[in-house]
């Protein structure tokens, strides 16, 4: 048998010629020479992880991933030896800490899952920012199902995208058709899109969108009678289709009043354009809106009848905001009542974006996440509601080992008079009884800190609970500075030691932050 011994490339340069010392200590003593062998290696993790015997499984496993990642025949022995366990444990590829393919069963009718959505996916700053499609084409590549455009007349027989305020040139409605048709679909995210309208269009024009829906998606479009009693198609059903939703039809009464209960006026529509929609997604408003949306925590009348109302038609929440100010917005309420689509814009609250990109991460990014089994199996008497009773489900243990990067992704923000003090805010989104925020000590003048502090979080739902790391730099004279953050679906968390990517405030990947961490389930 040949034996070969791998080189790797590092990520960064600072890893070719440093052995973390925190690893020579917590690991047991065993120092530079620390798996000599497999069988080393597999006492090593076997402590590590309490005696529980999955050293050997996963010391096969990372033998295999690197034969895979360098081309490896089987027939060479691979020597495992510290560069190759340390390479691999900091390869947020080869040891993730959640999965990259979609694994939910997507053959259930599609208002059994929660919808990436997003809010004026066209919108790109302030009261006085431009339009463009380019939001358009990063929400879909960041795998968005849910895309919404603002109709309104163009002089006599045209149709824009825009804001209701006219600060600036609208969008050609038929501008964002074609980047939708474009970045829609990919071989590894072919789930259905669905379009969103509010229109203040006239038969006239709505027949002109007809038209142009028409000659541009052609039979991508599903057709589906939105008053049907039928069940509806599931996301493998639907899979490359376009469907448009709109505004609900004035019989779902709640949901077409404003907060006096006044009714919205409906304007005539074109029979045609009504046929073409989908499906209509209601809209809670007022008390109702509040309630699943912002701070209340006491349950009310309605919170058993909305979740057996989620179980087979759409309910979509966005932000109360007015011109002046914002309400607070809670997206993990939503989520617990069954609400399929959470809107949220580009310019909104950026810790509430974060977590609906945590919630999205799971399922391999599909854009689709099958509800938990408790949101949907109960009957109207016996409906689920999720703070009653809690009972401690599982118990997850956080352990944050270290991280590095900073100096490559942050060294123009921090770290200019001296080395940064970074610490980790850490805390779980969820149901009420889950949530809570803890933070590791500053790690004074370090740009690779060490922290080996391990959090415990116990859980009544982790079926609907989010774990955020956020990193900052201790400011003296000023506010902490931002270093990085990530928000990961708990029901997803792989156990063991992983490396964990960090994101900047828009949720774009780093090139090389990251925090090594090991997540136990107890």
């Amino acid at each position: 048998m040949v034996k070969i011994r791998v080189k790797f490339e590092p990520r960064q340069a600072n890893r070719r010629d440093r052995v973390p010392t925190y690893f020579k200590n917590e690991f047991h003593g065993y120092d530079d020479d620390m798996p000599k062998s497999l069988q080393r290696f597999t006492e090593l993790l076997d402590k590590e992880k309490d005696g529980d015997g999955a050293g050997l499984k996963a010391a096969k496993d990372i033998v295999a991933a690197l034969r895979r990642q360098y081309g490896i025949p089987k027939f060479c022995n691979l020597t495992l030896e510290l560069p190759q366990l340390k390479e691999f444990l900091f390869s947020t590829e080869l040891n993730p800490p959640i999965g990259d393919q979609v694994h939910h069963d997507m053959n259930a009718p599609l208002s059994h899952y929660f919808i990436h959505t997003s809010l004026k996916s066209y919108y790109t700053g302030n009261v006085f920012g431009r339009y463009s499609i380019l939001p358009i084409i990063d929400s879909l590549k960041q795998g968005v199902r849910v895309v919404e455009l603002d109709l309104f007349p163009c002089g006599k027989d045209s149709i824009c995208v825009r804001r209701r305020w006219k600060f600036e040139k609208p969008l050609e409605l038929q501008e964002c058709f074609d980047a939708i048709k474009e970045h829609a679909f990919t071989p590894t995210r072919s789930y259905p899109v669905i379009i969103t309208f509010k229109d203040d269009l006239k038969p006239d024009l709505q027949s002109k969108a007809i038209q142009m829906i028409d000659q541009t998606f052609d039979n991508m479009v599903y057709h589906h009678d939105p008053h049907s009693l039928e069940e509806f198609p599931s996301p493998a059903q639907l899979q490359n289709k376009i469907l448009i939703s709109q505004r609900p039809p004035k019989e779902l009464l709640y949901a077409n009043h404003d907060e006096n209960g006044v009714e919205i006026r409906q304007e005539p529509t074109d029979e045609n354009f009504q046929s073409l929609v989908g499906f209509h997604a209601v809209e809670p408003r007022g008390i109702l809106q509040k309630a699943l949306t912002g701070n209340i925590q006491q349950p009310g009348w309605y919170e058993k009848d909305v979740i057996s109302f989620t179980q087979n038609r759409f309910l979509r929440t966005r932000p109360k905001r007015s011109f002046f100010s914002n309400a607070p917005y809670k997206p993990q309420r939503a989520w617990m009542h069954g609400a399929q689509m959470i809107a949220l814009s580009r310019q909104d609250d950026k810790e509430k974006l974060w977590l609906i990109q945590g919630m999205f991460r799971a399922n391999g990014g599909c854009g689709y996440v099958k509800k938990p089994s408790f949101l949907l199996n109960a009957d109207s008497s016996g409906v689920f509601y999720p703070t009653e009773n809690p009972v401690v489900a599982k118990t997850l243990k956080v352990k944050i080992y270290m991280g590095e990067g900073w100096n490559v992704d942050f060294k123009k923000r921090i770290g200019r008079l001296s080395k940064p003090d970074l610490y980790v805010r850490i805390s779980i989104a969820g149901v009420s009884h889950d949530e809570k925020i803890m933070k590791t000590r500053e790690k004074n003048n370090e740009w690779t800190p060490t922290w080996g502090e391990e959090f415990i979080f116990p859980l009544t739902y982790p079926d609907l609970a989010l774990l955020s790391f956020e990193v900052y730099d201790h400011e003296v004279s000023s506010a902490d500075v931002f270093c990085g953050q990530t928000c990961l679906p708990v029901s997803e968390l792989i156990e063991g030691i992983r490396a964990v990517p960090l994101y900047d405030e828009k949720g774009e990947a780093c090139s090389a932050t990251m925090l090594l961490i090991r997540f136990k389930w107890a």
